[in-house]
């Protein structure tokens, strides 16, 4: 099957299963400091919270800042990329209309297996950015379907395909 433009695409359903964890945990700590400030009145509780908190915020912003999923459309001439938002607060994440000049190769990261950690290969299929344009990241997908796309995305657009091996 061969791939039509345009194309939409949208790679954020990781960010957001992320993201979501990220705001469920705020949830259980704001919960949890309001039991221990007027249930419990325990002043040690809510000390110890507040440090949950200000560690979970270290490493959400790590989390938040490594993301890249993003939703767009793909035509001919150029990419449109939707800007990210979740729960109304918007994502740091590239957005805006890039044409196809601006990219310099279609490149399928092939990732191999975790150690020791749950999770199996995959590939993530991007749109390189020259100098000054983001790299887009088009689609995640199992092993050879993502090269598939790659090569297809790459002969739609016009740009060389590139294939790179990622450790995990």
């Amino acid at each position: 099957m061969a791939l039509t433009l345009p194309n939409d695409f949208d790679t954020t359903e990781v960010d957001t299963l992320i993201l979501r964890g990220v705001v469920g945990l705020y949830a259980v700590v704001a919960i949890g400091l309001f039991y221990s400030l007027v249930i419990s009145h325990n002043l040690v509780a809510v000390a110890q919270l507040l440090l949950i908190g200000a560690v979970w915020t270290y490493f959400a912003r790590i989390f938040v800042k490594n993301l890249e999923g993003v939703r767009g459309t793909i035509r001919a001439d150029g990419v449109v990329v939707e800007e990210g938002r979740l729960y109304g607060i918007s994502l740091p994440r590239p957005c805006g209309t890039f044409a196809i000049r601006q990219f310099e190769t279609v490149r399928v990261e092939c990732v191999s297996r975790p150690i020791m950690a749950q999770g199996g290969p995959h590939e993530r299929v991007y749109l390189a950015g020259k100098a000054g344009t983001p790299n887009v990241l088009v689609a995640r997908s199992a092993p050879e379907a993502g090269r598939a796309f790659g090569r297809e995305l790459a002969t739609a657009v016009g740009l060389p395909y590139l294939e790179q091996s990622v450790p995990y």
